[in-house]
């Protein structure tokens, strides 16, 4: 006789559902042993969260951290919502950080470059998603951004397994490296950085935590900056917004748009640090163009990587692309 393992799930009624199953079995099975308990509506679903990601139906419940609570919430979305929001606990990232290796007794460490969040949607789902402003690039490993409302470039990443890999018990620093340019001008562009959602300990009265309500996407009610510059425009102007951030800064050079740099890119350097203090360094095409200056919030605190999202402002029409890179991570321990 097959081994059985009894999983509960905490709804946003604060019920606990219980449902005895197979080891072997799959989150699929887990979901629909719990719906049998939930009064459903037409098109709605439960959806299963941990760790502020969403559990797949394809995954093995051997997968599952055990000690760890699952939450479940009834919703109606699309595939794309709930693919996004368990990206981050996708094989590929967890493969790269664990495999995270320091040479001698440096103790930086460079991860990536990461695959597009296209490719990594693809192999997650088997085919290439849609409902996306996202499109390949003009070479392999790129992207063009097109929207209104921001799209995810990298989801964010648990470094537990980096830390293990690292053999140390928190990351004093992190820099996210993101390359970037547009023909699209006096368009507020970049990315937006969003802080792991497990930065913010706030439950409801059942004891959910706040991510299982939060949909995808930039939102003013979520924990983040955005980094913007503007290709072509005398001095750049570059700011921050959000909290900690500061209005448009000349960086000393007017930062060439896509077709002038000959197709290269502008490269953003976000170093945050688990104590809140952060800076934003950005290189130019051409040698020599360097800038920084530092804002202060705590997006990142020695664990919890932030997410990153294509952000273009007035986007959403015909106008032309946000053009993206390599996005690459740096470590200090």
């Amino acid at each position: 006789m097959a081994d059985t393992v009894t999983f509960t799930v905490t709804t946003a009624g604060g019920e606990e559902l219980k449902a005895e199953l197979e080891s072997s079995s799959t989150v699929l099975q887990l979901r629909e042993a719990c719906e049998k308990q939930v009064e459903l509506q037409p098109c709605t679903f439960l959806k299963l969260w941990q760790n502020a990601h969403v559990l797949l139906d394809k995954v093995l419940l051997t997968k599952i951290d055990r000690d760890q609570a699952i939450y479940g919430i009834v919703v109606q979305e699309t595939d794309l919502a709930s693919l996004l929001q368990a990206a981050g606990s996708f094989e590929v990232y967890v493969e790269l950080l664990a495999g995270a290796q320091k040479e001698g007794d440096n103790p930086c460490v460079t991860i990536g470059p990461f695959p597009t969040i296209v490719d990594v949607l693809e192999q997650m789902c088997g085919e290439r998603p849609e409902g996306m402003f996202l499109s390949p690039g003009e070479k392999p490993g790129t992207l063009q951004y097109q929207g209104a409302e921001g799209d995810l470039l990298l989801p964010s990443l648990d470094g537990a397994q980096l830390l293990t890999a690292l053999g140390a018990e928190k990351m004093e620093q992190i820099c996210i490296c993101v390359e970037v340019n547009s023909d699209a001008y006096n368009r507020g562009l970049g990315v937006v950085l969003e802080a792991s959602p497990l930065l913010d300990a706030t439950v409801d009265e059942n004891g959910l935590p706040w991510y299982v309500y939060n949909s995808m996407g930039v939102s003013r009610d979520k924990r983040g900056n955005a980094v913007k510059f503007h290709p072509g425009m005398s001095g750049g102007q570059l700011r921050v917004e959000g909290v900690g951030g500061w209005h448009n800064q000349s960086i000393g050079f007017t930062p060439k748009a896509w077709t002038q740099s000959e197709h290269k890119y502008h490269l953003l350097e976000l170093t945050l640090g688990a104590d809140g203090e952060n800076e934003v360094c950005i290189r130019g095409t051409d040698e020599g163009q360097i800038w920084r200056k530092p804002w202060t919030r705590q997006l990142f605190d020695g664990r919890y990587i932030p997410a990153v999202h294509a952000w273009l402002d007035l986007g959403g029409g015909d106008e032309l692309p946000l053009q993206v890179g390599d996005i690459t991570l740096r470590v200090k321990v």
